[in-house]
């Protein structure tokens, strides 16, 4: 019984040798990249600094002061287009209407060449 709660441990363990060429080539390789990186990417090593601030066009769109408004806004006007009657192209005779009014009369029509429930 007590030989087989008895813990062992691993009797062999890595080389100094190997932990040596590791820690060299580790070594080589922190020293050889930094050098190397120039010499494959040549236009990181020239520095330019613009002459000045671009200047902000005309169409550059206006600062948001108050975001949330902003969006609120957006949203009660997306709403209200969502349930609206309005032309949508008149000169097609277009027109859109309320989601909830053209669901039900996709219920009550159902859609051509869709089989009906």
């Amino acid at each position: 019984m007590a030989d087989s709660k008895r813990f062992d441990y691993e009797r062999s363990d890595v080389g100094i040798r190997l932990v040596g060429w590791l820690a060299g080539g580790l070594a080589i390789f922190i020293v050889v990249i930094p050098l190397t990186l120039p010499w494959m990417f040549p236009l990181s090593m020239t520095t330019t600094t613009p002459a000045g601030r671009p200047a902000l066009s005309s169409n550059a769109p206006p600062l948001e002061v108050d975001p949330h408004d902003t969006f609120q806004r957006s949203r009660d006007d997306d709403a209200h287009f969502a349930q609206s009657y309005g032309w949508s192209d008149r000169p097609r005779g277009t027109v859109r209407i309320p989601i909830d009014r053209a669901v039900d009369i996709l219920l009550r029509k159902g859609l051509p060449g869709w089989p009906s429930p």
